[in-house]
């Protein structure tokens, strides 16, 4: 069988198209609940049911959007249109997350009202999310059907992903440092991340081609393009260093984002420039295996469920994934409580803490690519998840003022991290493709989506218990402007046992999950031979 492998300019274009979504979603999960209780000021119970409504708003979004990006017929394919018209919701949704609204001097009134606020721009904000993400994801088996490239495109996606979330937290500290006002820093935050996110998927979105379909743009419109981002590019870079030797730390907030947007246009320029074309996705097979896809009928949802319910692999990868993240989410999302009240380090320390896992991760992502090339990829996750649970238990057992020993801890933990990002991800293509074997249709996005609609709903109501239980252990709410309180005994506590033990449970349970999975790399070539013999056959 020929390898389907991939240009550099694919792979980096793709690469960048996860770094939006993970820019905002690294933003939320450290930021959203500390923002909702210590800017808003609105009660830890309270603020944990907005993230799990809005939570299970998502979910329910991802099925009907997986369903109708399968559904859906273009001449740019099925995926990237949703896309290329979801990316400007998804920017103005997420901004608006960041106001703090005033409704009434009542302090009661005002926090409902917040409350109605905040859940609707969270449903919409989630909605747009799914609208450019999911069909993102579902792009990797439609772009390669090799094992191990399947590995490296996700490998620059995850770094691009990574690269995104350590950049948001370095965004943070210079907007925290530029702004004295909580509100403030946070709605700059907003809007920064917010522009670097849009130009992300834009990269992306017109990069990238789909099998068998028409790139958005052609070859004379890419390079066009791809010239005038350049020389924007470079434009940026030259007032970001200028702005940097003026000295003002809101200055240099904006030289520092000069740059950053500078660098990220021109390489998105330089990708539309000296792009190639993938002969495999743009061939006549490619064109003639979209053709036959696009004449499968539609399946009903019933059995849509029953497609993905059926298929054991998938199931255990839901349940592998679901137990990775509901690891980081808990971590992620209770961490600058455990940082600020129970390690009594400052607010503008979290974010370093914070790099230290992500940096850790983005490093060991490529680490871990090398070592799939030699190993399965569930020894892999072992691998990263036994050193991952010594790092978690180490925080619950850590003292304040330990400083160096945290930082130890997150690095260790990064090496875990990495782990999340990857393997999942790179299994789900093996399953869709032993559905195309079992049945003879390629379905991606119904996997895709009903595996990140589980994830959700897992992680749904783990962030409304961990909003309960802050409320239950008696933690107190910052005024908004006030000094950070001092927290109860009982308060500290639940916060030591989010961040610590919870998080191990899960990835336990993942091990477990991990040990059973049984698509192997033999099997995989097994599946990928079968294919090829009845497409030759046909």
């Amino acid at each position: 069988m020929d390898r389907e492998k991939l240009n550099f300019t694919t792979k980096l274009a793709y690469g960048s198209g996860d770094m939006g979504p993970a820019i905002t979603a690294n933003i939320l999960v450290f930021y959203l609940l500390y923002f909702f209780t210590n800017v808003a000021g609105l009660p830890a119970g309270l603020a944990g049911s907005i993230l799990a409504i809005s939570k299970i708003g998502d979910a329910i979004n991802d099925p009907i959007a997986g369903i109708l990006s399968d559904r859906t017929r273009s001449k740019w394919g099925r995926r990237i249109p949703w896309m290329l018209f979801g990316t400007i919701p998804f920017g103005i949704f997420f901004f608006l997350q960041w106001i703090v609204p005033e409704f009434s001097d009542d302090v009661t009134v005002n926090n409902w009202g917040q409350f109605a606020y905040y859940i609707a721009i969270a449903i919409f904000f989630n909605l747009a999310y799914t609208v450019v993400n999911l069909p993102y994801t579902a792009l990797t088996p439609e772009l390669t059907q090799d094992y191990n490239e399947r590995t490296t495109l996700n490998s620059y996606r995850f770094a691009f992903s990574i690269g995104g979330s350590i950049l948001s937290l370095m965004l943070a500290i210079f907007v925290f440092r530029a702004y004295d006002n909580p509100k403030q820093q946070y709605l700059v935050l907003g809007g920064v991340s917010t522009l670097i996110s849009m130009v992300a998927l834009l990269w992306c979105t017109l990069s990238i081609q789909e099998r068998g379909a028409s790139p958005i743009l052609g070859r004379q419109g890419r390079k066009i393009l791809g010239l005038g981002l350049t020389a924007l590019g470079i434009a940026a870079i030259a007032y970001g260093i200028y702005n940097l030797t003026l000295g003002s730390a809101a200055i240099v907030l904006y030289g520092v984002l000069g740059i950053f947007i500078g660098i990220q246009l021109t390489a998105f320029g330089l990708t539309l420039t000296y792009a190639k074309v993938e002969t495999h996705l743009s061939d006549s097979l490619a064109v003639e295996a979209r053709n036959k896809a696009n004449t499968v009928p539609t399946t009903p949802l019933k059995e849509q469920l029953k497609i993905a319910f059926t298929n054991k692999p998938f199931l255990y990868i839901i349940g592998i994934y679901l137990c990775s993240w509901l690891a980081v989410q808990l971590t992620a999302s209770i961490l600058i409580y455990f940082v600020v009240s129970w390690m009594g380090m400052d607010e503008a320390a979290f974010p370093l803490v914070a790099i230290a896992v992500q940096g850790t991760a983005l490093v060991m992502l490529f680490f871990w690519k090398w070592v799939g090339e030699k190993l399965d990829k569930k020894v892999i996750y072992f691998l990263g998840s036994l050193i991952w649970i010594i790092a978690q238990g180490g925080l619950f057992l850590i003292q304040p003022g330990q400083t160096t020993l945290l930082y130890i801890l997150a690095i260790m933990a990064g090496c875990g991290v990495s782990v999340a990002y990857l393997v999942p991800w790179s299994m789900i293509p093996d399953v869709i493709e032993l559905d195309e074997l079992n049945t003879g249709q390629r379905r991606e996005g119904i996997f895709y989506s009903f595996m990140v609609l589980l994830q959700k709903f897992g992680l749904a109501l783990a962030l409304f218990l961990v909003g309960l239980a802050l409320e239950w252990s008696g933690f107190v709410e910052r005024p908004p402007g006030g000094e950070i309180p001092i927290q109860p005994d009982s308060a500290l506590l639940a916060i030591r046992i989010a961040v610590a033990p919870l998080p191990t449970i899960a990835l336990i349970l993942g091990l477990i999950l991990a040990y059973f999975y049984p698509i192997t790399k033999e099997k995989h070539a097994e599946i990928r031979l079968k294919l090829e013999e009845r497409k030759n056959n046909s």
